[in-house]
Protein backbone atom coordinates (compact mmCIF):
# COMPACT_ATOMS: atom_id res chain seq x y z
CA UNK A 1 0.00 0.00 0.00
CA UNK A 2 3.27 2.15 -0.43
CA UNK A 3 1.80 4.14 -3.18
CA UNK A 4 -1.40 4.62 -1.72
CA UNK A 5 -0.26 5.63 1.40
CA UNK A 6 1.81 8.40 0.29
CA UNK A 7 -1.59 9.57 -1.75
CA UNK A 8 -3.54 9.76 1.39
CA UNK A 9 -1.09 11.55 3.65
CA UNK A 10 -0.45 14.48 0.93
CA UNK A 11 -4.39 15.49 1.36
CA UNK A 12 -6.61 16.32 4.29
CA UNK A 13 -6.59 12.71 6.57
CA UNK A 14 -9.34 11.83 9.53
CA UNK A 15 -7.29 10.25 12.65
CA UNK A 16 -8.93 7.95 15.03
CA UNK A 17 -9.79 8.75 18.29
CA UNK A 18 -8.66 7.96 22.20
CA UNK A 19 -7.80 3.71 22.89
CA UNK A 20 -5.99 3.99 26.47
CA UNK A 21 -8.86 6.15 28.25
CA UNK A 22 -11.48 4.69 26.79
CA UNK A 23 -10.77 1.36 27.44
CA UNK A 24 -10.28 2.60 31.26
CA UNK A 25 -13.59 4.64 31.70
CA UNK A 26 -15.78 3.80 29.03
CA UNK A 27 -15.23 -0.08 29.27
CA UNK A 28 -14.01 -0.51 32.84
CA UNK A 29 -10.56 -2.30 31.80
CA UNK A 30 -7.68 -1.38 34.02
CA UNK A 31 -5.08 -0.09 31.66
CA UNK A 32 -1.65 0.08 33.81
CA UNK A 33 0.75 2.46 31.88
CA UNK A 34 -1.75 3.11 29.09
CA UNK A 35 -0.29 -0.47 28.09
CA UNK A 36 -3.13 -1.21 26.09
CA UNK A 37 -1.50 -4.28 24.23
CA UNK A 38 -2.51 -6.26 27.22
CA UNK A 39 -6.26 -6.14 26.18
CA UNK A 40 -5.06 -8.18 23.01
CA UNK A 41 -4.94 -11.19 24.97
CA UNK A 42 -7.87 -11.65 26.65
CA UNK A 43 -11.53 -12.33 24.76
CA UNK A 44 -13.02 -9.51 26.71
CA UNK A 45 -10.19 -7.11 25.71
CA UNK A 46 -9.80 -7.87 21.98
CA UNK A 47 -13.56 -7.53 21.74
CA UNK A 48 -13.29 -4.37 23.53
CA UNK A 49 -10.46 -3.28 21.13
CA UNK A 50 -12.47 -4.45 18.19
CA UNK A 51 -15.38 -2.68 19.34
CA UNK A 52 -13.77 0.64 19.81
CA UNK A 53 -11.54 0.23 16.26
CA UNK A 54 -14.25 -0.65 14.69
CA UNK A 55 -16.55 2.22 15.65
CA UNK A 56 -13.46 4.33 14.25
CA UNK A 57 -13.19 2.49 10.98
CA UNK A 58 -16.92 2.84 10.32
CA UNK A 59 -16.90 6.71 10.23
CA UNK A 60 -14.59 6.57 7.26
CA UNK A 61 -16.67 4.35 5.83
CA UNK A 62 -19.72 6.24 6.04
CA UNK A 63 -18.22 9.37 5.27
CA UNK A 64 -15.94 8.42 2.36
CA UNK A 65 -12.74 10.21 3.95
CA UNK A 66 -9.70 8.78 4.07
CA UNK A 67 -8.30 7.81 7.64
CA UNK A 68 -5.19 6.64 9.95
CA UNK A 69 -5.38 4.46 12.31
CA UNK A 70 -2.97 3.55 15.26
CA UNK A 71 -1.88 0.53 16.71
CA UNK A 72 -2.28 -0.15 20.40
CA UNK A 73 1.26 -0.35 20.63
CA UNK A 74 2.27 3.07 22.39
CA UNK A 75 3.53 0.75 25.09
CA UNK A 76 4.76 -2.44 22.95
CA UNK A 77 8.49 -1.55 23.06
CA UNK A 78 10.67 -3.70 25.07
CA UNK A 79 10.50 -1.69 28.88
CA UNK A 80 6.89 -1.47 28.24
CA UNK A 81 6.27 -5.12 27.41
CA UNK A 82 8.72 -6.46 30.56
CA UNK A 83 6.52 -4.21 32.79
CA UNK A 84 3.72 -5.92 32.14
CA UNK A 85 5.36 -9.29 32.17
CA UNK A 86 6.00 -10.00 28.51
CA UNK A 87 9.18 -11.00 28.80
CA UNK A 88 10.26 -13.76 26.29
CA UNK A 89 12.09 -13.27 23.49
CA UNK A 90 9.47 -13.52 20.81
CA UNK A 91 6.89 -11.28 22.74
CA UNK A 92 8.22 -7.98 21.05
CA UNK A 93 7.16 -10.32 17.64
CA UNK A 94 3.83 -11.48 18.98
CA UNK A 95 2.61 -8.62 20.63
CA UNK A 96 2.77 -6.06 17.62
CA UNK A 97 1.63 -8.66 15.24
CA UNK A 98 -1.35 -9.15 16.96
CA UNK A 99 -2.19 -5.27 16.88
CA UNK A 100 -1.47 -5.38 13.68
CA UNK A 101 -3.36 -8.34 12.61
CA UNK A 102 -6.48 -7.18 14.59
CA UNK A 103 -6.33 -3.71 13.02
CA UNK A 104 -6.01 -5.10 9.09
CA UNK A 105 -8.99 -6.97 9.98
CA UNK A 106 -10.88 -5.07 10.48
CA UNK A 107 -9.80 -2.69 7.72
CA UNK A 108 -10.35 -5.80 5.10
CA UNK A 109 -13.67 -6.63 6.70
CA UNK A 110 -15.45 -3.45 5.98
CA UNK A 111 -13.21 -3.35 2.50
CA UNK A 112 -11.80 -0.08 3.36
CA UNK A 113 -7.57 -1.24 1.78
CA UNK A 114 -6.65 1.97 0.19
CA UNK A 115 -8.77 4.33 2.35
CA UNK A 116 -7.45 3.58 5.87
CA UNK A 117 -3.47 4.17 7.00
CA UNK A 118 -2.27 1.48 9.38
CA UNK A 119 0.20 3.55 11.24
CA UNK A 120 2.31 1.41 13.66
CA UNK A 121 2.78 3.21 16.83
CA UNK A 122 5.53 3.87 19.05
CA UNK A 123 6.07 5.44 22.52
CA UNK A 124 8.35 7.13 24.40
CA UNK A 125 11.07 4.86 26.44
CA UNK A 126 9.54 6.28 29.84
CA UNK A 127 7.35 8.94 30.39
CA UNK A 128 5.58 11.22 27.75
CA UNK A 129 5.42 14.45 29.57
CA UNK A 130 8.25 13.84 31.81
CA UNK A 131 12.31 14.05 30.45
CA UNK A 132 14.06 12.96 33.13
CA UNK A 133 15.69 9.37 32.62
CA UNK A 134 14.52 9.92 28.87
CA UNK A 135 17.55 8.36 26.27
CA UNK A 136 20.13 10.35 24.37
CA UNK A 137 19.92 10.47 20.52
CA UNK A 138 22.14 7.09 20.25
CA UNK A 139 20.49 5.21 22.77
CA UNK A 140 16.94 6.11 21.47
CA UNK A 141 17.90 4.90 17.93
CA UNK A 142 18.88 1.91 19.46
CA UNK A 143 16.17 0.98 21.48
CA UNK A 144 13.45 1.82 19.17
CA UNK A 145 14.72 0.87 16.40
CA UNK A 146 13.66 -2.88 17.44
CA UNK A 147 10.02 -1.93 17.24
CA UNK A 148 10.59 0.25 14.51
CA UNK A 149 11.96 -2.69 12.14
CA UNK A 150 8.89 -4.94 13.86
CA UNK A 151 6.76 -2.87 12.82
CA UNK A 152 7.60 -2.09 9.19
CA UNK A 153 7.93 -6.13 8.48
CA UNK A 154 4.59 -6.43 9.68
CA UNK A 155 3.09 -4.43 6.75
CA UNK A 156 2.10 -1.07 8.34
CA UNK A 157 1.71 1.86 6.12
CA UNK A 158 3.99 4.53 8.12
CA UNK A 159 5.22 4.72 11.80
CA UNK A 160 3.81 7.06 13.82
CA UNK A 161 5.92 8.04 17.10
CA UNK A 162 3.81 10.45 19.38
CA UNK A 163 4.05 12.00 22.88
CA UNK A 164 8.08 12.37 23.20
CA UNK A 165 9.17 15.18 25.92
CA UNK A 166 13.13 15.59 24.90
CA UNK A 167 14.04 16.35 21.81
CA UNK A 168 17.13 13.81 21.58
CA UNK A 169 15.01 10.43 22.36
CA UNK A 170 12.28 12.32 19.31
CA UNK A 171 15.66 12.19 17.25
CA UNK A 172 16.40 8.88 18.06
CA UNK A 173 13.45 7.56 17.15
CA UNK A 174 13.08 9.34 13.98
CA UNK A 175 16.06 7.53 12.98
CA UNK A 176 15.42 4.11 14.08
CA UNK A 177 11.62 4.87 11.78
CA UNK A 178 13.83 6.28 9.08
CA UNK A 179 16.14 3.06 8.47
CA UNK A 180 12.65 1.35 7.81
CA UNK A 181 12.21 3.38 4.95
CA UNK A 182 8.60 3.42 5.24
CA UNK A 183 6.70 7.14 5.82
CA UNK A 184 7.01 8.32 8.96
CA UNK A 185 5.36 10.83 11.63
CA UNK A 186 6.29 12.42 14.97
CA UNK A 187 4.33 13.92 17.88
CA UNK A 188 6.35 15.58 20.37
CA UNK A 189 4.44 17.22 23.17
CA UNK A 190 4.36 20.70 23.61
CA UNK A 191 2.94 23.57 26.19
CA UNK A 192 1.19 26.43 25.00
CA UNK A 193 4.35 28.19 24.56
CA UNK A 194 5.13 25.87 22.02
CA UNK A 195 8.25 24.70 24.26
CA UNK A 196 8.63 20.15 24.14
CA UNK A 197 8.79 19.30 28.16
CA UNK A 198 12.75 19.30 28.03
CA UNK A 199 12.35 23.34 27.32
CA UNK A 200 13.14 22.93 23.41
CA UNK A 201 11.26 25.27 21.36
CA UNK A 202 9.01 23.00 18.91
CA UNK A 203 10.47 24.68 16.10
CA UNK A 204 13.80 24.05 16.82
CA UNK A 205 12.86 20.46 17.53
CA UNK A 206 11.63 20.03 14.25
CA UNK A 207 15.03 21.70 12.71
CA UNK A 208 16.93 19.38 15.18
CA UNK A 209 15.26 16.52 13.23
CA UNK A 210 14.59 18.05 9.58
CA UNK A 211 18.43 18.05 10.12
CA UNK A 212 19.78 15.42 11.90
CA UNK A 213 17.76 12.41 9.80
CA UNK A 214 17.59 11.10 6.62
CA UNK A 215 15.12 10.94 5.27
CA UNK A 216 13.26 13.48 7.82
CA UNK A 217 9.60 12.73 8.45
CA UNK A 218 6.74 13.10 6.38
CA UNK A 219 5.15 15.56 8.70
CA UNK A 220 5.05 15.98 12.72
CA UNK A 221 1.65 16.19 14.18
CA UNK A 222 0.52 17.53 17.94
CA UNK A 223 -0.77 15.00 19.90
CA UNK A 224 -2.15 14.71 23.90
CA UNK A 225 -3.19 18.92 23.77
CA UNK A 226 -6.85 20.93 23.64
CA UNK A 227 -6.89 22.47 20.44
CA UNK A 228 -7.18 26.04 22.40
CA UNK A 229 -3.70 24.88 23.20
CA UNK A 230 -1.95 24.57 19.09
CA UNK A 231 -4.50 28.15 18.58
CA UNK A 232 -2.18 29.52 21.28
CA UNK A 233 1.28 28.28 19.80
CA UNK A 234 -0.03 29.13 16.47
CA UNK A 235 -0.85 32.49 17.43
CA UNK A 236 2.08 32.70 19.37
CA UNK A 237 4.15 32.38 16.17
CA UNK A 238 6.29 29.10 17.91
CA UNK A 239 4.59 26.63 14.46
CA UNK A 240 7.52 26.22 12.21
CA UNK A 241 7.48 27.22 9.18
CA UNK A 242 6.85 25.22 5.53
CA UNK A 243 3.53 23.78 7.48
CA UNK A 244 5.51 20.96 8.98
CA UNK A 245 3.09 20.33 11.85
CA UNK A 246 0.66 18.65 9.58
CA UNK A 247 -2.43 18.31 12.40
CA UNK A 248 -3.17 17.94 15.51
CA UNK A 249 -4.49 15.00 17.84
CA UNK A 250 -5.92 16.83 20.30
CA UNK A 251 -7.80 15.95 23.40
CA UNK A 252 -11.03 16.59 24.77
CA UNK A 253 -10.06 18.30 27.61
CA UNK A 254 -8.61 21.73 27.94
CA UNK A 255 -6.14 20.61 30.98
CA UNK A 256 -2.79 20.08 32.14
CA UNK A 257 -1.20 16.52 32.28
CA UNK A 258 -1.36 16.62 35.62
CA UNK A 259 -4.84 17.33 36.30
CA UNK A 260 -5.85 15.12 33.56
CA UNK A 261 -3.57 11.93 35.04
CA UNK A 262 -5.87 12.48 38.38
CA UNK A 263 -9.56 12.30 36.42
CA UNK A 264 -11.45 8.85 37.24
CA UNK A 265 -14.26 9.80 33.59
CA UNK A 266 -13.94 10.88 30.52
CA UNK A 267 -14.57 14.50 30.27
CA UNK A 268 -14.20 17.34 28.11
CA UNK A 269 -15.92 18.98 25.17
CA UNK A 270 -19.20 17.89 23.85
CA UNK A 271 -18.42 16.47 20.34
CA UNK A 272 -19.82 19.06 17.94
CA UNK A 273 -17.66 21.99 20.35
CA UNK A 274 -14.49 19.99 19.42
CA UNK A 275 -14.97 19.48 15.93
CA UNK A 276 -15.67 23.25 15.63
CA UNK A 277 -12.71 24.25 17.20
CA UNK A 278 -10.45 21.36 15.62
CA UNK A 279 -11.63 22.71 12.38
CA UNK A 280 -11.25 26.05 13.16
CA UNK A 281 -7.35 24.99 13.20
CA UNK A 282 -7.61 24.93 9.33
CA UNK A 283 -6.58 28.66 9.42
CA UNK A 284 -3.26 27.84 10.39
CA UNK A 285 -2.70 25.36 7.59
CA UNK A 286 -3.20 22.04 9.32
CA UNK A 287 -5.30 18.97 7.15
CA UNK A 288 -5.07 15.95 9.79
CA UNK A 289 -7.55 16.09 12.55
CA UNK A 290 -8.00 13.31 15.54
CA UNK A 291 -8.40 12.76 18.86
CA UNK A 292 -6.34 11.91 22.07
CA UNK A 293 -7.61 11.39 26.16
CA UNK A 294 -10.81 11.75 26.57
CA UNK A 295 -12.36 11.84 22.99
CA UNK A 296 -14.69 8.84 21.76
CA UNK A 297 -16.63 7.75 18.05
CA UNK A 298 -18.92 10.55 18.53
CA UNK A 299 -15.79 13.15 18.67
CA UNK A 300 -14.55 11.65 15.63
CA UNK A 301 -17.74 11.45 13.47
CA UNK A 302 -18.44 15.29 14.36
CA UNK A 303 -15.39 16.02 13.11
CA UNK A 304 -16.11 14.20 9.72
CA UNK A 305 -19.27 15.91 9.66
CA UNK A 306 -17.91 19.00 9.56
CA UNK A 307 -14.69 17.81 7.31
CA UNK A 308 -17.65 16.91 4.87
CA UNK A 309 -19.45 19.81 5.07
CA UNK A 310 -16.73 22.07 4.60
CA UNK A 311 -15.89 19.85 1.21
CA UNK A 312 -12.69 17.90 2.80
CA UNK A 313 -14.00 14.84 1.29
CA UNK A 314 -13.17 15.76 -1.82
CA UNK A 315 -9.18 15.38 -1.21
CA UNK A 316 -8.84 19.29 -1.32
CA UNK A 317 -8.45 21.17 1.88
CA UNK A 318 -10.29 24.06 1.54
CA UNK A 319 -8.31 27.81 1.55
Amino acid sequence: MAGSAELLLSGPLLADGAIETRLIYEFGLPTPDFAAFVHLFSDTGRATLASIYRGYLEIAAESGLPMQVGTPTWRAHPDGLARQGFCAPGDLACVNAAAFELLAGLRAELGLEGRVLIAGVIGPRRDGYDPAGAPDTAEAEAYHGAQARTLAALGVDLLYAPTFASAPELEGVARACAATALPYALAPVVDEAGRMPDGTALADAVARVDEGVTPPPRHFLLGCVHPARVDQVAGAGALPGHHRVAGVKANAADLPAEELNRLDRLAGDPPEAFARAMLGLRRHGLTIFGGCCGTTDAHIRALAHGMKAEGWATGEAPA
